[in-house]
């Protein structure tokens, strides 16, 4: 991270960054703050003036964060004392120690996390977010496509979208419906995926025939 400090001297303008760059930087997820910790959402911006935040959640179907739950923002615990639906697609979140609209300003854009082991089991069949991003994602003919960095919500389905580690490949996009995710192994930290003909990536450069 640049020093924020003022230097002496000529100054120096920052290296470019090519798109490539800046396409590779968009792809990297967001840390957790601590082992053991999962992010579940960001904060948008205060909501009003008496410290409540507008909050975006993951897959709030089933992150849905509860009154009474400890949330971590910037790294920092924070017991959540109230949580409602917003307007525009937000939540409106209340923490018990942010009670002042300058306290929620410094907020805007944290990361939501909680513990792993708080979140309830998921339906059978689903999984969380966390889970999926980071599995590597293979056709269920051993074709590497990459990592799973990004899961698009499109309102009918969700898109999980397979980043390659090979900068001439293309992302590859890939719906979440029961035809086209064939496995999804945690443990061994794999997705396997029947795609169709037409979302099928070109077949040059893509190794990693899965060995049995």
């Amino acid at each position: 991270m640049p020093d924020p400090r003022p230097t002496r001297g000529k100054h120096r303008r920052p290296p470019r960054i090519s798109k490539k760059q800046r396409k590779q930087q968009s792809n990297q997820a967001p840390e957790p703050s601590a082992p053991g910790r999962v992010i579940v959402g960001e904060v948008r911006k205060p909501w009003g003036r008496d410290g409540l935040l507008a909050v975006t959640l993951n897959s709030g179907k089933n992150t849905a964060i509860e009154a009474g739950w400890t949330v971590y923002l910037n790294g920092v615990a924070h017991t959540v004392s109230d949580i409602r639906p917003g307007g525009r697609g937000a939540t409106v979140m209340q923490l018990k120690t942010i009670h002042a609209v300058h306290m929620a300003h410094e907020l805007k854009g944290a990361m939501i996390e909680v513990d792993a082991s708080a979140l309830p089991p998921p339906p059978e069949g689903t999984f969380y977010e966390y889970q999926i991003i980071g599995l590597k994602a293979l056709t269920i003919d051993g074709l590497d496509l990459g990592v799973i960095t990004e899961i698009i919500e499109t309102g009918s389905n969700d898109v999980y979208v397979a980043t390659p580690t090979s900068p001439q490949q293309k992302e590859v996009l890939i719906p979440a419906l029961k035809d086209v995710i064939a496995v999804v192994d945690l443990e061994e930290g794999i997705i396997k995926v029947d795609l169709p003909e037409g979302l099928m990536p070109a077949t040059d450069n893509i190794s990693g025939e899965i060995s049995e």
